[in-house]
Order: C-alpha cells, then sequence, then structure tokens
C-alpha cells in the first residue's frame, strides 16, 4: 500500500510540475527578443526578416505615427502605433501574434494599407512590446482589449468603417469577436493563419514538442490559468463563435504552415454560418502567406476591402 502511495503521490507532482511548467511556458512574459538591435536579431530566425523590420521603422517614421495608448478593463496601460492617411475610407487595426512584435508581422503590409486609404492602428498585445501584463491569454482577454482599442478609434476618428485583422494569435483575437454585438462602424475581420482556441494550439504544439499525450497537463495548466491568469484555456474556441458571426470574414493561412495546422483555420471556416471567403496559400509557411504570394493576397484583400467598405458609403 506505501508503494502505491509514493506512485500515486509521485504521478500527481510529476502532474503538477509538468502543468505548471506548461502554464508559464505558454503563458508567462518574458525577455523579448531585441526586435530594433540588427546585429541582435540576426542571431534569431527572424534575421531574414531585418531589411523588412527596418523598412516599416524609417515608414512609420517617415510618415509621423504617433504612439497612443488605452487603458484596459483590467487596468493594464496598452500601448499602440497610429499611422494616419490622407481622406481616409476608414482605420484598419493590426493585431500581431504570439511573443511577436508588430514591426515584424506587419512591415510588409503597411504602404499596401495606407495607399489603399486606411489609417493603421498597431496595438502592442497585452504582455507585448511597450504594453503592460505579465501573462498572455491566447485571445481570451486581447480581444476584450481590441473592443476598448475600437472604442479609441470611434472617440478620435468618427463613425468611418473599421475593418479588424490579425495575424496568428491576433487572428484569433480578432475572430474570438465575429459573434458579439460590435459597434455598426466595424465591417469585417481578415484573419491570417489563427488557432482555434488556446486550449488546442496548446496541446497541439505540446504533443509536438513532447511526443506525449497533452491531455493530463494541459487540466493541470487550465487549473494555473482559471486561479492565476483568471481566464481558461477553453473559454473561447472560433469553431463556436464562428457559428454566430455577425461580420463578414476572410481566412488566410499557409498550407505549409509548422506551427498553426492549417486545418484549424478550415475546421473554422466549414463552422462559419456568416458571410465567408478563405484563401490557403501553397507552400506558404507560418505567417508568410503575403510574402510567398503577394499579388493574389493583395487581390483578395482588396476585394474584401472593396466589398465591404462599399456597403457602408
Amino acid at each position: 500500500m506505501r508503494f502505491v502511495f509514493y506512485v500515486l503521490l509521485a504521478v500527481l507532482v510529476l502532474l503538477i510540475v509538468s502543468g505548471g511548467y506548461t502554464f508559464w511556458a505558454a503563458c508567462v512574459r518574458r525577455k523579448e527578443l531585441p526586435w530594433l538591435v540588427e546585429e541582435e536579431l540576426q542571431k534569431t530566425s527572424y534575421g531574414k526578416y531585418c531589411k523588412y523590420i527596418r523598412h516599416s521603422v524609417a515608414y512609420l517614421n517617415d510618415h509621423n505615427a504617433q504612439e497612443v495608448s488605452i487603458t484596459s478593463s483590467d487596468g493594464l496601460k496598452l500601448s499602440g502605433t497610429w499611422l494616419e492617411t490622407e481622406n481616409p475610407k476608414g482605420t484598419i487595426i493590426l493585431a500581431h501574434g504570439y511573443r511577436s512584435c508588430k514591426l515584424v508581422e506587419f512591415s510588409m503590409v503597411l504602404e499596401f494599407y495606407r495607399d489603399y486609404g486606411l489609417n493603421i492602428l498597431l496595438p502592442d498585445q497585452r504582455a507585448h512590446g511597450k504594453s503592460e501584463g505579465g501573462l498572455i491569454t491566447f485571445g481570451v482577454k486581447e480581444c476584450k482589449d481590441m473592443k476598448r482599442w475600437i472604442r479609441w478609434v470611434n472617440k478620435n476618428e468618427g463613425n468611418r468603417p473599421v475593418i479588424l485583422s490579425g495575424l496568428s494569435m491576433g487572428a484569433s483575437t480578432m475572430l474570438f469577436l465575429a459573434d458579439e454585438k460590435l459597434p455598426a462602424n466595424v465591417k469585417g475581420i481578415i484573419a491570417d493563419c489563427g488557432f482555434t482556441s488556446p486550449w488546442e494550439i496548446v496541446s497541439c504544439v505540446f504533443r509536438r514538442v513532447t511526443h506525449l499525450p497533452a491531455t493530463p497537463s494541459l487540466w493541470v495548466a487550465e487549473l494555473f490559468a482559471r486561479i492565476f491568469g483568471g481566464f481558461s484555456l477553453r473559454q473561447k474556441n472560433t469553431k463556436e463563435v464562428l457559428k454566430n458571426s455577425r461580420l463578414p470574414v476572410l481566412m488566410v493561412h499557409g498550407m505549409d504552415d509548422g506551427f498553426v495546422p492549417c486545418e484549424m483555420t478550415q475546421q473554422g471556416y466549414d463552422t462559419c454560418t456568416g458571410e465567408k471567403e478563405i484563401f490557403l496559400v501553397e507552400g506558404a509557411d507560418h505567417g508568410l502567406s503575403f510574402l510567398k504570394d503577394t499579388e493574389r493576397y493583395k487581390e483578395r484583400v482588396r476585394a474584401f476591402l472593396d466589398r465591404n467598405l462599399e456597403e457602408s458609403e
């Protein structure tokens, strides 16, 4: 009996340690990459994107981008960058992804959206960049932050149309708003390589890294998330949200995505009951669809914007 007791105790301790580590690795803020120090960035996997980052910084500086901020519902100061254009047709809010940076992920599209005639808001997601916060919640609390950014845009820009767009976790953040009652001037969502839910993407990465079943550790990580983060890994799921979508959505995903399976976007698209379209890019890895098939990407996005912004005129 004593042996059985010690075995059960060891299993329990192992689960707690494994689940706690999973929560820490997935959710706790850590030191970020030196996105603006080229010599340091060149040493990382992001080194090949240095020219895009340099270009985006120069573009923002050349066009008088402003640093702006809001306060989240739980009291965090959230920072963002605001870039205006002349005679705007509306505003696009671009949400970056998990442990990433807006200057990396959107450096390639700033000119495209601004030339189209859109003001651009680039928030730093909570626990990223200049924004406060110690925990990443995979879009659960971040989508509430986006509602506050929408309110900020409307306060400063009146009721011009607003398009929501995001990459990776930013895409899921925006899709989690699809079934909510948003201001009438929010006209659509462009979601590039988003995941279905925090639970499913953490589980996917856990299995990929450890080659072990994820569920036991994830239930402990879920407990840590509820106790220390005030959120649930199972709280939001695009497959459920999109069943009651109130907004047109354009879903994009690279078919060779090695981080977020392309099937996650397909599953969300399949359950969506609202106006929807999907653009799957052959040969594109995670977040690289724009670079892999630039002209078709622009064509699909431009058509989506034309259709949904014209309806607001």
